[in-house]
């Protein structure tokens, strides 16, 4: 998809659709552990108020049986989707007792690796399933990266915007395949900027020093295989905006798996020969030990939701259908960003500005020019993703431009900006409604004041207060329990 963003908007303001571009159904999946009040992870049943974990499509549990899984259903706004979560998270508080919401997505303290409890499921067949691939992930990558939160931001673009495009430039193509090709298109390019979002809303900086086994351990491979890069590596906190999707986080334990999103026949071919294809490590674990199954397969990934990706498409799920099923059935339907950290400062984890941003941003994605990803530049994307994963704050941070050569952090955000602001005020134009434009320069202002950014509050915060990690989150914690009340 090669559009002309220029041509389009001119196209929008003349047919006076630019009201379509804010429509759409939204939804939010919000991950939180339970903690003690002294911020050491609950070691309790997961509440038998919210029934079965298997049951309840609002409250569920992620990895672990601590950590909280609350789900909106989709709707037509933001708005819609906030308050719904605000509902969902309050009856959560209302239900663990003296028991907290964890508000960043870096796990709290936690116990020794043998005693983090495993999510528990019913007996029935789906249960036993969903307990076993929670093992293997135990046992394939260690209990402590698995529980590290986040937010999942699910949007699909309104039907009238899809028919207004087809019919635009659909050029007689299958209605199906244009879809398709809109969705990977955007795809490729979130992939490409994703950067930009871990500056803006990076809000994991540190971790408690439970988690560092973890980071230990990749220093030890990075040790092994760039020795020159240890000063670097080890100087790391200085600068983190997001260790969460960071080498050291759950950025991708698949980091020999490349897959650019160039078309639905590559992604379902890659994904499907990981499904299919042994792993000669994941095998000598074993399939069981003493008589109980610890994984679901000895392959590259167990079921298809083991490959961890910033961003997914998806498609609803028909009963007996995997998503990649789905997929390949009926086309993309919607996408889903898994990319954002807590934000410990919004007592949900995020705002609604944060939203209508995430708005913005993929309207860029989607219109864009987005070729195929080639190998070289994907080695170009990673590296931009965990450089501002590890760095962003560092003055005159220099990323790599995809054509050729490095260009400030900063800078290329501007040019990233103008076109964000550039589809805000066709908005704007049409509609008369400003909150994306103010969303858009709001963030905008990040560029040029660190002391903006989550993350950099976060550091600031625990310097001025003299708080640790845990003293820090705790806090955080009861100051957003306390909102609720008011």
């Amino acid at each position: 998809m090669n559009w002309d963003f220029l041509e389009i908007s001119k196209s929008f303001l003349k047919d006076n659709k630019g009201k379509l571009l804010i429509e759409g159904k939204f939804g939010v999946e919000k991950e939180s552990q339970r903690v003690t009040s002294l911020g050491d992870l609950a070691l309790t049943a997961h509440p038998s108020a919210f029934g079965d974990k298997t049951e309840n499509p609002r409250i569920t549990v992620d990895f672990s049986e601590s950590q909280i899984e609350m789900i909106t259903p989709t709707y037509n706004s933001v708005y819609e989707v906030y308050d719904e979560l605000n509902i969902i998270n309050s009856e959560v508080e209302n239900n663990i007792g003296d028991e907290l919401l964890w508000p960043l997505s870096m796990p709290p303290k936690l116990p020794a690796e043998d005693h983090i409890p495993i999510a528990k499921f019913s007996e029935s067949e789906h249960g036993k399933h969903m307990q076993i691939y929670r093992k293997g992930l135990a046992l394939r990558y260690g209990k402590k990266m698995q529980m590290i939160s986040g937010i999942h931001y699910n949007f699909s673009f309104g039907e009238e915007l899809i028919e207004y495009l087809y019919h635009k430039y659909g050029n007689e193509m299958d209605k199906r395949l244009f879809i398709d090709e809109m969705h990977f298109a955007l795809t490729r390019n979130f992939l490409r900027y994703r950067w930009l979002l871990i500056y803006l809303f990076g809000a994991s900086p540190y971790c408690h020093s439970t988690y560092h086994s973890v980071i230990n351990k990749e220093i030890g491979i990075i040790k092994k295989c760039c020795h020159d890069c240890m000063d670097i590596i080890e100087n790391f906190n200085q600068y983190t905006t997001s260790l969460r999707v960071s080498r050291f986080g759950y950025s991708n334990t698949l980091k020999h798996v490349n897959i650019y999103f160039n078309s639905l026949e590559e992604y379902s071919t890659k994904i499907r020969t990981m499904l299919a294809t042994e792993n000669e490590k994941y095998s000598n674990l074993g399939i069981y030990k003493n008589g109980s199954q610890i994984q679901l397969n000895g392959n590259i990934l167990q079921k298809e939701s083991e490959f961890y990706s910033s961003i997914r498409l998806k498609q609803n799920t028909l009963k007996g259908e995997t998503p990649l099923d789905a997929l390949e059935k009926r086309g993309v339907k919607h996408v889903e960003v898994r990319i954002l950290d807590l934000n410990p400062f919004e007592r949900l984890g995020l705002s609604v500005e944060q939203m209508n941003f995430l708005q913005i941003f993929m309207l860029f994605c989607l219109f864009e020019k987005s070729e195929n990803i080639t190998d070289s530049e994907y080695k170009k994307i990673n590296s931009n993703h965990h450089h501002v994963a590890l760095y962003g704050r560092k003055d005159g941070l220099k990323l790599q431009k995809y054509d050729n050569g490095s260009i400030k952090l900063n800078e290329w955000g501007k040019e990233i900006f103008k076109r964000l602001i550039d589809i805000a005020e066709l908005i704007h134009k049409d509609t008369g409604d400003d909150k994306y434009l103010k969303s858009v320069s709001k963030e905008y202002k990040k560029l040029f004041d660190v002391s903006l950014l989550p993350s950099e509050r976060i550091h600031r915060e625990m310097k001025e207060n003299n708080e640790n990690f845990l003293e820090f989150g705790t806090r955080w914690a009861i100051n957003n329990l306390e909102k609720t009340s008011l």
